[in-house]
């Protein structure tokens, strides 16, 4: 007796079924967020909890004063001070003003520095005598262009191996021509230079896809606050041999989006605890005991920081705290310098 075939509108129903809550999740987190920017935006105060803190591009930030190399030893292992590093390049490119970028990168080292800006999609590369850094710039508060990004959530297919996050994938495509054209004339003028790629947020997963790209290019891939971006057939097939160091800290709620079964992360977790120690692949029991204390530490500061000085601007959710690039970025460079 020939197998009956579940329609194909039956599977597409079933899968809308399964994954809608959490698309309805994720354009809530964006909705909120940029509702809550506005509001705070309009005040005078902005506490070490406030949007404006922990979120707006920052020219302020010491970038590069306590660590400023990277350490091309041993690239496809992880290095507190690569990431260190690199975490700052991916909180730099939010800097709207590409001198200022320039400035700080030519501070570090870096002499020769490219900018990519195609249909919402923005990267640099910057280039030293040692190394070549792509970093990738993130979902921006109130940029609607990346907000539709994030939310083309269906697969696409990507390499004979698996399938991608369609949104990211066109993305990518903006400035991937350009950049693989560059990476490629700059390799083969000097083909022992380290090529470093890193991002946050939406910067992230297309430094993830860009890496399996360029895969035979890339020596290490940093990441901070990834969303989950490729399918479990491309995760397992890459599992082992990508290059990718995936920081999550504990309560970032964007690192769990989009949802299993249909999107999975790349590589083990490089964790941020609550106390800001790293842990690699925690088990699911700690990493819980760790949320907990993250919110509970977060509630205190509220109460004894900002909502007794009668300061409201403060991010009252460690979900959203927690996907800071700033706070990422201190967090990382503490332990770098330990």
């Amino acid at each position: 007796m020939a197998r009956s075939l579940t329609p194909p509108v039956a599977i597409v129903q079933k899968s809308l079924t399964l994954f809608a809550p959490r698309i309805v999740v994720a354009l809530i987190i964006s909705l909120l967020t940029t509702h809550y920017s506005l509001l705070v935006a309009e005040s005078d105060t902005h506490g070490a909890l406030s949007h404006e803190y922990l979120f707006a591009p920052n020219k302020t930030f010491p970038y590069f004063e306590s660590v400023s190399q990277l350490d091309a030893t041993s690239p496809a292992t992880y290095s507190p001070q690569n990431a260190a590093m690199l975490a700052q390049c991916s909180m730099l490119i939010y800097v709207k003003e590409p001198d200022f970028i320039e400035e700080k990168l030519t501070s570090a080292g870096f002499t020769d520095i490219q900018f990519f800006d195609t249909l919402g999609t923005y990267a640099f590369l910057a280039e030293s005598p040692e190394h070549i850094v792509i970093t990738f710039r993130g979902t921006e508060t109130g940029d609607q262009t990346d907000y539709f990004t994030d939310a083309k959530f269906l697969h696409r297919d990507f390499t004979e191996n698996g399938r991608a996050h369609a949104g990211f994938l066109d993305a990518l495509s903006h400035v991937q021509d350009a950049l693989q054209t560059s990476l490629a004339s700059r390799l083969e003028a000097a083909p022992n230079k380290t090529v470093w790629l890193a991002g946050h947020s939406l910067g992230a997963a297309l430094a993830t896809l860009f890496g399996i790209q360029n895969f035979d290019s890339v020596d290490a891939i940093y990441t901070i606050g990834s969303p989950r971006s490729v399918n479990k057939s491309l995760a397992e097939h890459w599992h082992e041999s990508l290059p990718i160091f995936r920081v999550v800290n504990n309560n970032d709620i964007i690192t769990r989006l989009p949802g299993p079964p249909f999107y999975q992360h790349i590589g083990p977790t490089y964790f941020l605890a609550a106390d800001g120690q790293l842990i690699t692949d925690p088990p699911k029991p700690r990493v819980w005991r760790e949320r907990l204390k993250g919110h509970g530490k977060l509630t205190k500061r509220l109460f004894e920081e900002h909502w007794s000085e009668k300061d409201f601007t403060a991010i009252p959710s460690d979900y959203f705290v927690d996907h800071s690039t700033r706070l990422y970025t201190e967090h990382l460079i503490a332990l770098a310098q330990k």
